[in-house]
C-alpha cells in the first residue's frame, strides 16, 4: 500500500510540472542533516540504580527532509508532501482543499489544529513533541476552517485501525474478512472519530488558538470499560519588536487514549483515569538578518490514583539558526531531556545532545 501511495504521490508530481495550465503548482523542497553527540544516563527500571552512560556521533539524513508540491485551480487547491530519511520514506502530507467563501474545507492528511511544535532542532526537528507540544501525528481528517475563526474536526481515531483476521466463532467478523476498528484484535468499540472543535484569532500583538479534542469508545477486555479521553488547549504567539514569546499549554484525561506522544492511558485493569498537563514556552531574538536565537523549556505530568508516583518529565533547548545564504542554514544546539520519576516512583533516564542542524531549502 505504501509503494504505491508514493508512485502514485510521484506521479501527481511529474503530472503537476507537465501541465502546469490545469493548475498552478510549485514544487519545494527541503535537505536536513542532523550532526549531533548525544549523552544519555540510564537507570534500572525496577530499582533506579545507575545502569550505565552511553555517549556517541550520529550523523544522519533526517527522516522529514521532504519533498512537496502545493496546488491551486481557483477555489480548489491542494497538497502532497513525502519525507524521506536514510532508510524510509513516507507520506506526510496529501490533502485537498476547497474554499466555499465563508471558510474552508480541507480533506486528507494534515497536521492537527491543537499542534504547536517549538524550534528545537534535536531529534528530526522534535519540536518538544511529547514534551510541551501536543502531538499525535499528522493525521487523516475532514476539517473546516471558517473565516469567523472557528474551525471543526473529524479526525482519525486513536487505535482506529482496519485487520485483517481470521477469528473464531463469535467475535465480531467470524468470516476472516476486515475487521473494523480494531474490535477483534484490542477490544476496541469505536463509534465516533475524534472530534476537535477550536477557535484561532488575534487581538493585537497577540495570535492564539484554543478548543477541546474528544475520543470516547468501550473496551472489552476486562469488563465494560468507557474511555472518554478528553484535552482542552490553549496556544499563542505574542511578538515585541525582535523578540517573539510562543507558548503551548492543555490539561487533559487519558491523553495516551488520543495518541498523544509519551502520555498515559485509562489503566483498564483498575478503572482508573490518568489527568495531566502539557505545555512548553519559548522565547525567540532576533540578532541580525542573519542570526537569531531561541530558548525552550517544556514539561508534561501524568497521574492516576493508582499509581505511586506521578509520570513527569522535562526538556530544555537553546539554538542559534544562523542564515549562511538565502534558504541555506546551519542551527547549532544543546537539548536536554529528563524523563524524571515512573509511576512507580523510580528514577528515569536523562540525555543530552550537542551539535547542529545543517539544512538547505529549495
Amino acid at each position: 500500500m505504501k509503494k504505491s501511495i508514493l508512485v502514485l504521490t510521484a506521479a501527481a508530481m511529474v503530472t503537476a510540472a507537465a501541465v502546469p495550465a490545469l493548475a498552478e503548482t510549485s514544487l519545494y523542497g527541503s535537505a536536513r542533516v542532523a550532526t549531533f553527540y548525544d549523552i544519555s544516563q540510564t537507570y534500572d527500571a525496577k530499582t533506579g540504580v545507575d545502569a550505565g552512560k552511553y555517549s556517541g556521533f550520529d550523523e544522519h539524513l533526517q527522516g522529514n527532509s521532504a519533498l512537496g508540491v502545493n496546488f491551486n485551480n481557483g477555489e480548489v487547491g491542494g497538497r502532497v508532501e513525502v519525507g524521506a530519511g536514510s532508510s524510509t520514506v513516507s507520506t506526510r502530507l496529501v490533502y485537498g482543499t476547497w474554499n466555499f467563501g465563508s471558510g474552508k474545507l480541507t480533506i486528507g492528511q494534515d497536521y492537527n489544529s491543537y499542534y504547536l511544535g517549538a524550534a528545537q532542532v534535536h531529534g528530526d526537528d522534535n519540536a518538544l513533541k511529547g514534551y510541551g507540544a501536543l502531538w499525535d501525528n499528522r493525521l487523516p481528517q475532514l476539517r473546516v476552517n471558517l473565516n469567523n475563526g472557528l474551525y471543526f474536526a473529524a479526525i482519525q481515531p486513536y487505535q482506529n485501525t482496519t485487520a485483517v483476521v481470521n477469528p473464531a466463532a463469535g467475535t465480531p467478523n467470524a468470516s476472516g474478512a476486515a475487521v473494523p476498528n480494531s474490535e477483534s484484535v484490542s477490544n476496541n468499540k469505536i463509534y465516533l472519530p475524534k472530534l476537535n472543535v477550536g477557535y484561532a484569532g488575534k487581538a493585537g500583538v497577540y495570535s492564539y488558538n484554543t478548543g477541546v479534542v474528544g475520543q470516547f469508545y468501550e473496551n472489552d477486555s476486562k469488563g465494560k470499560n468507557r474511555i472518554n479521553a478528553l484535552l482542552g488547549y490553549l496556544s499563542g504567539s505574542a511578538a515585541f519588536g525582535s523578540t517573539t514569546v510562543t507558548g503551548n499549554a492543555g490539561y487533559a484525561q487519558n491523553a495516551g487514549n488520543l495518541g498523544l506522544a509519551g502520555r498515559l492511558d485509562y489503566n483498564i485493569a483498575k478503572k482508573d483515569n490518568a489527568r495531566g498537563f502539557e505545555g512548553f514556552v519559548q522565547v525567540s531574538q532576533k540578532l541580525s538578518d542573519r542570526l537569531k536565537a531561541n530558548v525552550g523549556a517544556g514539561y508534561v505530568y501524568d497521574k492516576r490514583s493508582s499509581d505511586k508516583s506521578a509520570d513527569d518529565k522535562l526538556a530544555f533547548f537553546i539554538n542559534a539558526p544562523v542564515t549562511l545564504a538565502k534558504n541555506v542554514s546551519v542551527i547549532p544546539e544543546f537539548s536536554y531531556y529528563d524523563e524524571l520519576s515512573s509511576t512507580n516512583d523510580v528514577k528515569q533516564a536523562k540525555s543530552y545532545a550537542v551539535g547542529a542542524q545543517f539544512r538547505i531549502d529549495f
